[in-house]
This record gives structure tokens, C-alpha cells and sequence, in this order.
């Protein structure tokens, strides 16, 4: 159980760091896409670094870094599929519209490391360790 947990805490950092790469690749071109306070490019960079960051947390091997993490997948998975499918203003926070109705290589790639992050992740943060001590009959 120990191993399946670490696995599955691998996989976790992992798809997050493929999905910062993934981001911090597309920022510059989203740079374009403004709000009053930030553009869509300094979005991305963000979503980034907390990518990064709940993947580094990682290292502590708690139950609450992985349940993070796997909030965080979320989190990204959720805006990726409602940005294609419906436009999300954010102008009256400074943020621009977030609208992307095309699925593309990058695109599907973020989707699929963030569900793979959110299933790892929360898989690990439900697996309970066990108790140290004899095995009993």
C-alpha cells in the first residue's frame, strides 16, 4: 500500500509539471488577451507556479498536500473545459474573458495531465497508511 501511494504521489508531481510546462509554453502568445489588471498570459503563468508549488508539496507525503493537489487539477480541469464550452467573463475582477471554444494538442494535453493529477492525487490523499506494528491473524 506504502508503494502504491508513492506511485501515485509521482504521477501527481508529474502531471502537474506537465501541465506548468504546458502553460508557461502558451503564455506568451496569451499575453494578447487582457483584462484591466492582468492578462490571460500572466494567468497561465500563474496557474503555473501553483502547479509547481502543490507539486513540490508533494515532498512532505501528507495526505493534505496530496488532497491539494489534486484540488488544484481540478481546479485547472474545470476552467479549461468551461472556458471551451461557455465564455467566462471575469472583467468586473480586472481579468479578461476567458473564451476558447478549440480544442487543441496543447490544450487536450493540459486536460488529460489535470485529470490524471486529480485522480492520483485524491487516490493518494484516501489511501490510509497502515498501522505500524505486528500483522494479526
Amino acid at each position: 500500500m506504502r508503494a502504491l501511494r508513492i506511485v501515485l504521489l509521482v504521477v501527481t508531481a508529474i502531471a502537474l509539471v506537465v501541465n506548468a510546462v504546458v502553460h508557461l509554453r502558451l503564455a506568451g502568445p496569451f499575453d494578447a488577451i487582457t483584462g484591466t489588471l492582468v492578462s490571460q498570459g500572466a494567468l497561465f503563468r500563474i496557474q503555473a507556479a501553483v502547479n509547481i508549488a502543490a507539486a513540490l508539496l508533494l515532498i512532505t507525503r501528507t495526505r493534505w498536500a496530496a488532497a491539494l493537489a489534486g484540488l488544484v487539477a481540478a481546479g485547472g480541469l474545470a476552467l479549461v473545459v468551461i472556458t471551451t464550452l461557455v465564455p467566462l467573463d471575469l472583467s468586473p475582477l480586472g481579468l479578461p474573458v476567458l473564451f476558447e471554444p478549440i480544442w487543441y494538442a496543447d490544450k487536450v494535453i493540459a486536460a488529460l495531465v489535470q485529470a490524471i493529477a486529480l485522480a492520483a492525487g485524491l487516490a493518494a490523499a484516501l489511501l490510509r497508511p497502515r498501522p505500524a506494528g505486528p500483522v494479526q491473524p
